[in-house]
């Protein structure tokens, strides 16, 4: 073991990669430890039960953790990690793999350990990203929670609740048909969302006031601007991609401090199955139906008293209903590349 090796935990979904995460997260102890690294694994039968042995070993003294896995590990990963400096490795195993593939993180399983076991090794300097801080009374427990990828509050999340109870197809697949199914069962939802720390240029100004609903305040550079309107998309994003490569917010970066709010109106079952082939390849923008406005801060609540608030997902998790409120850390996060 060398003299400066730091104490490395590794935490691998139960379930990711139709169990095949197990083998990877061997393969990954492995293949540290023949580096000269020492190694903890951190195992458990369940989500929950992981999340409690993760935390625990954090607030030991980790020196980094890597989780194997798809986007529900790693929304693990940082409720224990954001903020705390202490980095952040991906080997991603998982159906969707958004953050990772944003990230610039190999999805090959071979060459994420190589790049993985070379960055920890040689004591590379971990790239700072942002994460979405959320909270609000919709949270189940009212628990404030990290998100890496994106927060979906309309017909999204409910792509996200369906593709999580399905079992086939496998992979991204999986969200396409979770998509068109609820496409054929199309509903909307009535928002009021504020949205901070927007900066606009003039043109992307007049082109926001257009759009039905929306309205620009005066104060400042960063301005606001708030949406009142039946709609159909909410969909807070940091990374570009959800639903295994579906380019929701195809200009979001992870390091700029800002997330790209999308949104769309109440366009109907036919619009709706029109627009989604333009999603998946991200030229959906360029409807007039749609909107993406670059934000620090977004609060998202129900703006019908009588009807059932949507659901809230963050990277592919059940998060909650609305309300909630979505801030944008910069580099709350520093991640092995």
């Amino acid at each position: 073991m060398q003299d400066d090796a730091m104490l490395i935990g590794i935490a691998v979904s139960p379930t990711a990669g139709k169990g095949t995460a197990s083998t990877v997260g061997t393969e990954l102890a492995r293949a540290l430890r023949a580096a000269g690294q020492q190694v903890i694994e951190l195992s458990a039968t369940g989500l929950a039960e992981m999340h409690i042995t993760v935390d625990c070993a954090v607030h030991a003294g980790l020196g980094a953790l890597v989780v194997v896995g798809g986007d529900g590990i790693v929304h693990l990963g940082i409720q224990s990690v954001a903020q705390t400096g202490i980095p952040l490795g991906i080997v991603p195993v998982g159906t969707g793999n958004d953050f990772a593939a944003c990230a610039g993180i190999p999805l090959r399983t071979d060459r994420a350990i190589e790049a993985l076991v070379a960055a920890l090794t040689s004591g590379a300097s971990a790239r700072e990203v942002d994460l979405l801080r959320v909270t609000g009374a919709g949270l189940n427990g009212s628990t404030a929670q990290w998100v890496a990828g994106s927060v979906s509050a309309g017909l999204d999340a409910a792509v996200n609740a369906r593709a999580n109870r399905m079992r086939w197809p496998h992979g991204p697949l999986r969200y396409v048909v979770a998509a068109l199914l609820e496409i054929l069962r199309y509903r909307s939802w009535s928002y009021r969302v504020r949205m901070e720390g927007v900066a606009l240029a003039p043109p992307q100004r007049a082109e926001m006031e257009q759009f039905p609903g929306m309205r620009v305040g005066d104060a400042g550079v960063d301005r606001s601007v708030t949406w009142k309107q039946r709609g159909a998309l909410m969909t807070v994003a940091n990374a570009a991609t959800l639903g295994g490569g579906i380019r929701i917010a195809p200009r979001a970066e992870l390091d700029d401090g800002y997330a790209d709010v999308v949104v769309a109106q109440d366009v109907g079952r036919l619009t709706a199955a029109r627009l989604f082939p333009l999603l998946v390849v991200g030229r959906h923008l360029r409807s007039k139906r749609l909107r993406c406005v670059p934000a620090r801060m977004v609060h998202i609540a129900s703006g019908g008293p009588r009807e059932a608030a949507p659901p809230v997902y963050g990277d592919g998790e059940w998060l909650g209903t609305l309300p909630v409120q979505v801030e944008v850390r910069s580099r709350a996060l520093r991640l092995v590349v």
